[in-house]
């Protein structure tokens, strides 16, 4: 099957199935097209054709009546995919205190709003953080604090005659 470049960014949609596949194949080797349109709520036709445009661009294989694998490619950018919606949904719950429904689903609207370098950015920061080996609690709980009204200076800013 022929491969195309992917200097072309993939859709949301494609982005979607993509993230579906990996976890898939992750957990069970392989992955079969009802799973991944029950997964995404979606037909098996549809389903069918998302895998197939995946595959179009090398990031899976697939073939009619068979099974739904990753290509080397595919799961490197599945792995980047999965990490980045991650990272967004666990900034939610762990520091903004979102409950884990709605960070699911408002962090895979992020995933998809924030495009380029700024999700990248935002990304890397995150893994900065939870790389430090800790995200400081007391931080993260005085937000929290300030966020419900519950503190009345969680932080004391310094301003002097010189300005800031």
């Amino acid at each position: 099957m022929p491969t195309k470049s992917l200097r072309v960014p993939l859709s949301e949609s494609l982005q979607d199935y993509l993230e579906v596949v990996y976890v898939l194949v992750r957990s069970r080797r392989v992955a079969r097209m009802k799973e991944i349109a029950d997964r995404l709520g979606v037909g098996k036709s549809s389903a069918t054709g998302a895998v197939r445009a995946l595959a179009a661009r090398g990031l899976v294989n697939y073939g009619p009546y068979q099974f739904v694998t990753l290509t080397e490619r595919g799961e490197e950018v599945g792995r980047r995919l999965v990490r980045r919606h991650e990272i967004l949904k666990r900034f939610m719950m762990e520091i903004l205190g979102v409950p884990e429904v709605e960070a699911e689903t408002v962090g895979c609207k992020m995933e998809h709003a924030i495009q380029g370098d700024v999700l990248d950015r935002f990304v890397r920061f995150l893994e900065f953080v939870e790389r430090r080996g800790r995200i400081d609690v007391s931080w993260a709980a005085a937000f929290r604090a300030f966020k419900d009204g519950h503190a009345r200076r969680p932080w004391r800013c310094r301003v002097t005659r010189r300005g800031l």
